[in-house]
């Protein structure tokens, strides 16, 4: 498959299944985002020398790849997804999301107020990435409004997944 198609060379892209739109429209803005919340994880994981924080972000990353596939996916073309047994994040996504939350907040280490980001490289970046996560939110929260989504798993996880990354970011 090429990259260089030419095809949005006057500013539309094509969605899952073909359906051509604005890329100014809030699809592409919402699945750009989340897009851009996966770089902000990339870089944090760049800055974590823990191997198991590590493999957490990366395993983020490849969620947030299924979110991005449903995003880009027009909600009369949801359907199709199945069809052609195209994997999405699923209760399992989020309850393995929940789990941790609930193991990190198990050991003591809760919201005790906010504080400023920064002391460490690797918390610094979780901090970005949080923000990130909670701008993708905004643009979902704009999606459903403006299109509705086909389901609202995509607002559950990412809500769930900000308060995840906040977590790790102070521990």
């Amino acid at each position: 498959m090429k990259i260089s198609t030419k095809g949005g060379d006057k500013g539309s892209t094509s969605l899952m299944f073909g359906k051509r739109v604005s890329k100014a429209c809030q699809r592409v803005r919402t699945y750009g985002m989340v897009d851009e919340l996966s770089a902000s994880i990339a870089l944090a994981r760049a800055f974590a020398t823990d191997l198991n924080l590590n493999k957490e972000l990366l395993n983020i990353q490849e969620n947030l790849v299924f979110l991005m596939t449903e995003l880009a996916t027009a909600k009369e073309d949801f359907p199709k997804l199945a069809e052609k047994n195209i994997k999405l994040l699923d209760e399992t996504h989020l309850a393995e999301i929940e789990s941790k939350i609930d193991e990190i907040e198990s050991k003591g280490n809760v919201f005790n107020g906010w504080k400023q980001a920064g002391d460490t490289p690797i918390s610094a970046t979780l901090d970005m990435a949080r923000v990130k996560c909670r701008a993708t939110e905004r643009e979902i929260v704009a999606l459903n409004e403006e299109e509705g989504l086909a389901r609202d798993f995509p607002l559950i996880y990412i809500n769930r997944l900000s308060d995840y990354i906040y977590l790790l970011s102070i521990n």
